[in-house]
């Protein structure tokens, strides 16, 4: 059968690819010397492959489809970031048997052989891959287009796949790319729920699963966690081929919009080893960090209402299209005109900031990425 030789959750912030200077440079070391060292393991390990359970952040497929989870089949896979992009193999071999065997056990799975990745793969390419020959399966996981799965169903994604490959004599490494407690272009942006992560760290340090796949995708909303829906898949696998695992804390730093996590759970870390943690870590952590779960629906990452799906299809294209985000940068006004805008939403646009970009109905991902672009498209036009 097919074996698990590495597996490990990371973090996969593009502030590890960008270094912008207002972040602590020694934060961010300990968060990519932990995905360095995670790659180390691929050398002792040999895989055959690296399975990259990633999320989209909208930059793969956007609203003209919004799979669940999706595959991605073809010789070579992109990923990109800003001005960084990077190509690598993928194992399609490995990648179609997986694909065939998860669909004959009455699991859905999309595919896709023209994907283009975003930073959730990008980072572990350039961190934890680097140069090494090793091909990938990319597999993405909705984690920010409501309906979203549940943890179970994650899990049971996970256990399909472990039991799709029990014929196959490959060695496989898994990295869960995701989390922990962010909400990026939400007012929320710099009070993620810290102690939420370390109760989440805690556990699968336990192997204890049962209380983190009981969550719902509202509970995740509620504290910035729902890229940890790549984690339970990666859980499931695990679960599916030796029971639960624990998990060995690799790296955990507290920035102030997100909580860096790196998690290696094959194979087991050295006793006596010292995880990268810039704070102290409580001891034992309440069961959900003391949080007390009260919303009944998404609120961070609501479902798009079509009404606006205009102003989002607009800046979808800013991100995308060097084009349009350089006439955007020199006229805001003449592209916010051209668009099929409301008055608010054309307000919206051309305001500072993404607060209200969100409030009329921006996908929070979208408003904060195309601030960003657009404030780097700046810099690169007017250099100071």
């Amino acid at each position: 059968m097919a074996e698990i030789v590495a597996a490990a959750a990371a973090v996969h912030a593009p502030q590890l690819l960008s270094r912008p200077p207002h972040e602590d440079p020694a934060k961010l070391d300990g968060s990519t010397e932990a995905l360095r060292r995670f790659g180390a393991v691929l050398d002792e390990t040999r895989p055959d492959a690296l399975l990259v359970i990633g999320i989209d952040h909208l930059e793969t497929f956007w609203l003209e489809a919004v799979p669940t989870f999706t595959l991605v089949l073809s010789p070579d896979v992109e990923a990109h970031y800003m001005h960084r992009a990077r190509r690598v193999p993928v194992h399609t071999g490995l990648a179609t048997a997986l694909l065939h065997g998860v669909v004959a056990r009455d699991v859905d799975l999309t595919y896709s052989q023209d994907a283009k990745l975003g930073h959730a793969f990008l980072t572990p390419f350039e961190h934890v891959l680097a140069e090494r020959a090793v091909p990938v399966i990319p597999l993405l996981v909705n984690a920010y287009l409501p309906p979203l799965p549940s943890p179970r169903r994650c899990f049971t994604l996970g256990r399909a796949i472990a039991a799709s490959l029990a014929d196959r004599p490959e060695r496989l490494a898994v990295l869960a790319s995701g989390g922990m407690s962010h909400f990026p272009g939400t007012a929320r942006y710099t009070a993620p729920n810290f102690a939420f992560d370390e109760w989440v760290l805690q556990e699968v340090s336990a192997g204890r699963y049962d209380e983190l796949l009981d969550l719902t995708p509202v509970q995740l909303d509620e504290v910035g966690e729902s890229e940890l829906l790549t984690w339970f898949v990666m859980l499931g696998m695990l679960a599916g081929t030796t029971g639960p695992v624990a998990g060995s804390l690799l790296s955990y730093q507290h920035l102030s919009h997100h909580g860096h996590g790196v998690v290696q759970f094959v194979p087991p870390v050295a006793a006596g080893t010292v995880p990268s943690v810039d704070e102290p870590l409580a001891n034992p952590v309440p069961r959900f960090g003391g949080h007390t779960f009260t919303q009944t629906d998404f609120v961070y990452y609501r479902f798009p209402d079509p009404a606006s799906f205009a102003l989002n299809r607009l800046l979808h294209q800013v991100i995308t299209d060097e084009v349009l985000r350089q006439e955007f940068v020199l006229d805001p006004v003449a592209v916010a005109d051209a668009a099929e805008l409301t008055a608010v939403q054309r307000d919206a646009l051309l305001a500072d900031g993404f607060d209200r970009l969100t409030s009329v109905g921006a996908h929070p991902l979208l408003a904060l990425s195309a601030r960003q672009v657009t404030e780097l498209e700046r810099q690169r036009l007017q250099p100071t």
